[in-house]
């Protein structure tokens, strides 16, 4: 577990643990293409999972690389932090309602250029 560099083209990921002083995301070794960085809630599908792979970079693009998304704006209305977190959806279908519904809480990537 921890923090992941991730290749979307092959789908190689890398483990990076938690040290940040010592992280550098470099290129793909496989296939050259940029990684990005994806924290602990990235949990990778089997590379041979091309519907999970597309439905990683539709999340990705739209501003959702994987981090907490809350039910009620911040985690401090509830006693637990956990009794707000949000799911990530499991489709294609539902990403598009996730998108739409939780749009406040995505953040600006500069990843489109590595999905193409």
């Amino acid at each position: 577990m921890g923090h992941k560099s991730v290749c979307l083209k092959c789908y190689r990921v890398e483990n990076i643990g938690v040290d940040f002083t010592k992280m550098k995301i470099n290129k793909c070794p496989i296939c050259s293409n940029q990684m990005i960085f994806l924290n602990h809630k990235f949990r990778p599908p089997k590379k041979t999972e091309k519907k999970k792979w597309e439905l990683v970079k539709f999340l990705i693009f739209n501003g959702f690389p994987f981090q907490h998304i809350y039910k009620n704006g911040k985690s401090d209305c509830f006693k637990t932090e956990a009794d707000n977190y949000v799911a990530y959806p499991k489709n294609l279908h539902e990403a598009k309602e996730f998108v739409i519904k939780y749009k406040d809480q995505k953040i600006k990537t500069n990843h489109s250029k590595e999905l193409s």
